[in-house]
């Protein structure tokens, strides 16, 4: 990640001293020192093996330093910043969605960050494969990227329905570059009726102040063999991983209990990492990792689905109610089964219904579009990588 001139830390002492490797001593690339000053690419490559063949433990660590990498904290010369700081996190100067694919300006990476609530559109309106326009606010859900998945998207012609279905007519599948990061941050407004939590992070967009519900982080570490195969492939990609705000109704029994890659750091390690990152004392910490993924299933044998998800933002995914997810049964959300569907068919010139798989697939899984329509996987589809945004957003 290069790190943007407007740092407000004072980055130039933590440069100036070895950050020490994790206490294993493992994998020293990519937690050694200057971890937190690499590019996203060299990061990623760095430490891909810690990712796919690290412990859960390893991998809970790699989460960590994602998230510390990606909050790096800026000024917010505008506005009051996160929770009157006067500082935000690193991506709220990101392309969002909507400065993606929503216009043909090309976005400014050296702009201040923005203090206008810009969110995608919201999962209930789903319709034919694609998430309908109208009324996208109600869910407050911000997608963001860095400038290497921004680059790749807009360079190949990946942002308008016209152009996907020309690129299409020169390859076969989408496959975004390593060390390609895809954000999406959950935010709620404050209202009388429905106060900040005790320790949660805040900030005043112009519409009205929301706190900070958690944020979702995918990061491309490694190409496949056949990227083609991401349908069906158990080896590993993408690393995925969810923070949600540690008080949230009915996250630690959804953690402890429907979760299933996770492996909670001791409280002093987590500080480390944030220190390390000139992050202690901002509030962090209030946040956690759901846990990670980084296949379909948990031994890539087919055998048991990796669930992962974020009680708010994958609310659709839990069972009975989705509403108490301190009363669920069961949570079907699985950031890599749901994002490996993400797809084009050339022939139909449609996208692949949005739905929440669990587990392995195979060309027989199908879903039926608002028409009534159904699409099978194996007929024609074309992956875009896990890039839902793609077919979501591009018009």
């Amino acid at each position: 990640m290069t790190i943007p001139a407007k740092l407000a830390l004072p980055f130039l002492g933590l440069y100036a001293t070895a950050i020490p490797a994790f206490s294993q001593g493992t994998y020293s690339e990519c937690a050694g020192e200057g971890w937190i000053e690499k590019s996203d690419e060299a990061f990623a490559a760095d430490c891909v093996d810690m990712a796919f063949n690290g412990s859960l433990e390893e991998r809970q660590k790699l989460a960590w330093m994602f998230f510390a990498r990606v909050n790096q904290l800026i000024d917010d010369p505008d506005g009051k910043g996160m929770s009157d700081t006067g500082k935000v996190p690193n991506w709220m100067a990101w392309p969002t969605d909507p400065d993606t694919f929503g216009t043909t300006k090309a976005f400014d990476f050296s702009t201040d960050p923005r203090n206008v609530l810009r969110p995608s559109a919201e999962k209930k309106d789903l319709e034919a494969g694609r998430i309908a326009t109208a009324d996208p606010d109600g869910a407050n859900e911000e997608v963001t990227r860095n400038r290497i998945s921004y680059d790749y998207l807009r360079q190949n012609g990946l942002t308008t329905k016209m152009d996907v279905a020309a690129f299409f007519t020169r390859n076969d599948y989408v496959d975004m570059p390593v060390g390609s990061i895809e954000l999406k941050a959950s935010w709620l407004q404050v209202t009388d009726g429905s106060p900040v939590p005790e320790g949660a992070l805040t900030f005043a967009f112009e519409s009205a102040e929301y706190w900070w519900r958690g944020l979702h982080i995918m990061v491309k570490m490694k190409p496949l063999e056949n990227p083609g195969d991401v349908f069906y492939s158990e080896d590993p990609s993408w690393f995925w991983t969810t923070f949600e705000f540690n008080d949230n109704t009915g996250v630690a029994h959804v953690r402890e209990t429907l979760i299933t890659q996770r492996a909670p750091l001791p409280g002093d390690e987590i500080a480390r990492l944030l220190d390390e990152a000139a992050l202690g004392g901002f509030g962090l910490e209030a946040y956690a990792p759901n846990g990670t993924q980084i296949r379909f299933t948990q031994d890539g044998q087919g055998a048991i689905p990796v669930i992962l998800g974020h009680t708010d933002m994958e609310d659709f995914a839990g069972v009975p109610n989705t509403a108490q997810p301190r009363y669920w049964t069961r949570f079907d959300a699985s950031c890599h089964g749901c994002h490996a569907t993400a797809s084009y068919n050339p022939e139909t010139q449609a996208f692949f219904p949005f739905s929440v798989p669990t587990g392995a697939l195979h060309p027989g899984y199908n879903k039926a579009d608002s028409s009534g329509t159904v699409h099978y996987l194996g007929q024609g589809f074309k992956s875009l990588d896990f890039m839902w945004p793609i077919a979501f957003q591009a018009h």
